[in-house]
This record gives structure tokens, sequence and C-alpha cells, in this order.
């Protein structure tokens, strides 16, 4: 990787090594001052940025790309941009649980990019919860679609 670097942008089709073989991710949405806000896609046969990126989405999260793009230890690359699939151009609803203090979930918020709302039945959904995904556990998520 050179010393110069791109950041990047929605549609951007991300190769993941997870040590088990390659994933791919597609920057959907940035929210500053958030991180990248990517899908996780399940493999496609193709192998160009357009084919993999019409792979169905198997998990949305938030993740430090930008920094993992940077670092040369870490065995990520930009390998082409492509369309964001027409389910996925949306701005995601994320989850959030209220904790009290002994740490269980008193309540639910959802999170759409701009605002918060509560939400009781949140905990049952399989909305994203709004977290930055370390990149360690991308690549655990990662290796199972693999």
């Amino acid at each position: 990787m050179s010393d110069t670097f791109d950041r990047p942008v929605p549609g951007d089709i991300i190769a993941v090594d997870t040590g088990t073989g390659t994933a791919y991710v597609q920057i959907t949405h940035l929210r500053a001052p958030y991180p990248d806000v990517l899908r996780a896609i399940h493999p496609v046969a193709g192998t160009g940025p357009e084919e993999i990126a019409k792979g169905n989405t198997a998990f949305v999260a938030m993740v430090e790309l930008a920094r993992a793009l940077a670092d040369p230890r870490i065995e990520t690359h930009i390998i082409g941009h492509a369309t964001i699939p027409p389910a996925d151009r949306a701005f995601p609803l994320f989850r959030m649980p209220i904790r009290n203090k002994a740490g269980d979930v008193v309540y639910w918020w959802t999170w759409n990019g701009d605002a918060l709302a509560v939400a009781p039945d949140a905990g049952g959904t399989d909305l994203p919860i709004r977290e930055i995904l370390p990149l360690d556990d991308l690549r655990k998520r990662l290796t199972a679609l693999v």
C-alpha cells in the first residue's frame, strides 16, 4: 500500500482478510462524527465489484475502516466501487440498549442517523446495535461468511 490514502466513500467495496479467506464489505453511508456504515456481503460467484455488490447483506455495522485501510499490518484494501443495492441506500435504523446500574436493559432506543426515539420492542428485532464494531470483531463475524 502506498503512503497516500483515499478515504473510502459510499459504494466502495473493501476486501477483508479474515484469516480463513477473503470477505467483502461495502461502505453505504458516512455520517460524521460516526465511523463508516457498512454492509457485510454474503459471498457470490463473481469477483468484480459490481458482482460482489449484488450479494445479499449479511449484517450492517459501524466500523473504523479508514484506520484499517491506512494500516499496512491489516489486510484490507479497496477493490473498486459499485452501485449500492436499493434496499441498502436508506440510512439503516440502529438500536441502542439503555441499561440500569446492574447492567440490565431497561428499555431501547432507535437511531436513524439523525435522531433518537424510544422503541420498546427494539430488543426483539434484528436491527443492528449502534456501536463501533472493532476490526477484530468484524473479522470474526466475516469469518462465518467465507
